[in-house]
């Protein structure tokens, strides 16, 4: 049986997989070059609901952009367009944030956008 946590990475990596950018499951080495996607970590939380009580879960999914700091317009497409296959992916999904910064993590300047996706699983 299938757990719900990886039903909803595989429906999210599913829906990412049909745009143009390439999905990892880890950070890659230098020499893979960007656009690249990285599915990481999530952070569960079972607290009761406030309207009835009942335990729901829910989980925060974070997903890493990195983009070539070459083009600011062509990263605004790019996250859009990964918005809308996060939101798209399942109606689990409730809430998809995004933070768009600077970082030499993959060892060169590049656009790290990271979206936090709020879902009930």
């Amino acid at each position: 049986m299938t757990s719900p946590m990886n039903m909803l990475l595989n429906s999210i990596r599913d829906s990412l997989k049909t745009g143009d950018i390439p999905v990892k499951s880890r950070l890659p080495d230098a020499t893979v070059p960007e656009p690249f996607i990285v599915i990481g970590t999530h952070f569960d939380d079972d607290a009761p609901s406030g309207k009835n009580g009942y335990e729901v879960l829910t989980t925060d999914l974070q997903i890493d952009l990195f983009y070539s700091i070459d083009s600011r317009t062509a990263l605004e497409e790019a996250i859009y367009s990964v918005k809308s296959q996060i939101k798209h992916a399942t109606p689990q999904i409730t809430r998809v944030t995004s933070n768009t910064i600077t970082d030499d993590s993959v060892g060169r300047d590049v656009y790290h956008v990271i979206f936090i996706v709020t879902a009930i699983i």
